[in-house]
């Protein structure tokens, strides 16, 4: 199976999921099963509108097993945004989610087939794609090859120290690649994945892993805001050891308690950088050197290798994606970053070769540990009149010529909902004139500083 540790016992458990865990030997069973489900003559695309459970994860893993491409998408996009990438990408398989009446059911509740000719070919290596802003339904997707998936997967096993008897909490959605690093990682090593759809705040969250004796849990800054209200001491987890940390700056107090509140425990808390673009993990902070290093996210992970350019933050390693694609046609394009990822993010090397990220140079930003593109969200608002989005600390700020206050609400509360976020990370004011540069561009600079 695909990712999975060749002298993994079939007999350990590999997956929790709603009241029942499958061992490596029936999950192996079912990925199989999968694969020939989605057989076919030429290479296919499968769009898959995952959830965090077995048949999302099985489907993921039995569409590369059969040598097709998998795009991950999260279940929750608005009606709008599906369609507009199954128009854009025309996938030959739908799992998960509605289809258009061209598709027709195929052999598994809740899989289509397109009932069409498979249209324009497809790499050979392409194996998955990633959405680079998953809430938004961007047709903007990274293209990684299954080695670009199982070398990070190996070496973020590395790095925090994996362990057969190790359960992580599936804590993160698994089209987010955050999210899904920490299955494969674990795959990759043996250990075992508690599936779960509920959020951090319920109490079933948390009653899943004190039962089910969870050993680690991944999170983003939002989800540390929450954690330091809840408080983990009071949380009765006593199994929970390690915690790591990425998809976005987690302010370095919060930072310094966790890490304290972790070794107290006997525990680690990690503290990772990383992008889609680089299929996850870029680098990796070990615990062991906190406090002296607080502000920086480690050296690269296993098998990569960091330098700065022009003050801009460049990854080389295995893991680094062929591409990007906007459409079906892309999906045919070879390898057009040979290793090589200019992140777009700057930041600083110190004499040990440890990263400290300092900000970004392009026009993206993490809301609830989710990428959204900036232009993305403006095009999306200016059908309702002149608008420009900045990024402002944890909150996105769109500044709108159109509307009044009660307007203005409404139409904060409908972003959040295309969004799937929550609408306080939205704010939106009126202005009455957006300010342009001499060029007739919006001056982001000028309205940073208001």
């Amino acid at each position: 199976m695909f990712l999975c540790s060749p002298g993994v016992s079939a007999t350990r458990p590999a997956l929790y999921d709603a009241g029942e865990w499958w061992s490596y030997g029936q999950l192996a069973k079912e990925v199989d099963r999968w694969a020939g489900l989605l057989q076919h003559s030429t290479k296919c695309l499968l769009f898959c509108f995952a959830q965090s459970s077995v048949p999302s994860v099985c489907c993921y893993l039995g569409a590369i097993e059969s040598g097709h491409a998998v795009a991950l998408l999260d279940a929750k996009l608005t009606p709008e945004f599906r369609d507009r990438l199954i128009t854009l990408y025309k996938p030959d398989f739908i799992f998960g989610s509605d289809a258009p009446a061209d598709y027709v059911a195929h052999n598994e509740p809740g899989l289509w087939r397109c009932a069409k000719t498979p249209e324009g070919s497809i790499h050979p290596n392409l194996a998955l794609l990633l959405s680079t802003s998953g809430s938004t339904g961007s047709p903007k997707f990274v293209r990684l090859t299954a080695m670009n998936v199982s070398s990070n997967a190996d070496s973020i096993r590395q790095a925090l120290a994996i362990r057969e008897d190790d359960r992580a909490i599936a804590s993160l959605p698994l089209n987010y690649s955050y999210g899904l690093s920490v299955l494969n990682s674990h795959l990759a090593q043996g250990a075992a994945v508690v599936l779960t759809n509920d959020a951090l705040t319920s109490r079933t969250f948390w009653d899943l892993i004190r039962e089910q004796k969870c050993t680690s849990m991944a999170g983003v800054p939002w989800s540390y805001q929450i954690l330091r209200r809840l408080d983990i001491d009071s949380l009765n987890v006593p199994r929970l050891q390690t915690l790591t940390q990425a998809g976005g700056k987690l302010a370095t107090d919060l930072i310094g308690r966790f890490h304290e509140t972790m070794a107290r425990r006997n525990g680690s808390f990690f503290v990772m950088y990383g992008q889609t673009e680089a299929t996850a993990r870029i680098s990796i902070l070990p615990p062991g050197r906190l406090p002296e290093k607080l502000g920086s996210t480690g050296p690269a992970i296993p098998g990569g290798r960091l330098s700065i350019v022009d003050g801009e933050v460049i990854y080389h390693g295995p893991n680094v994606m062929m591409g990007y694609a906007n459409g079906r046609n892309d999906l045919s394009l070879g390898d057009e970053l040979q290793g090589r990822l200019a992140t777009g993010d700057l930041g600083y090397l110190d004499s040990d070769g440890f990263l400290f990220p300092t900000g970004r140079a392009k026009r993206d930003m993490k809301l609830f540990g989710i990428r959204v593109n900036l232009d993305e969200v403006e095009a999306i608002l200016r059908v309702h009149g002149p608008t420009a989005v900045i990024g402002r600390g944890e909150k996105l700020v769109a500044y709108c010529e159109h509307g009044n206050e009660q307007a203005l609400n409404n139409l904060r509360h409908e972003l959040a909902a295309k969004l799937n976020i929550h609408w306080q990370a939205l704010d939106f004011r009126h202005i009455a004139s957006i300010p342009v540069t001499s060029s007739g561009k919006i001056d982001y600079r000028t309205l940073e500083q208001l």
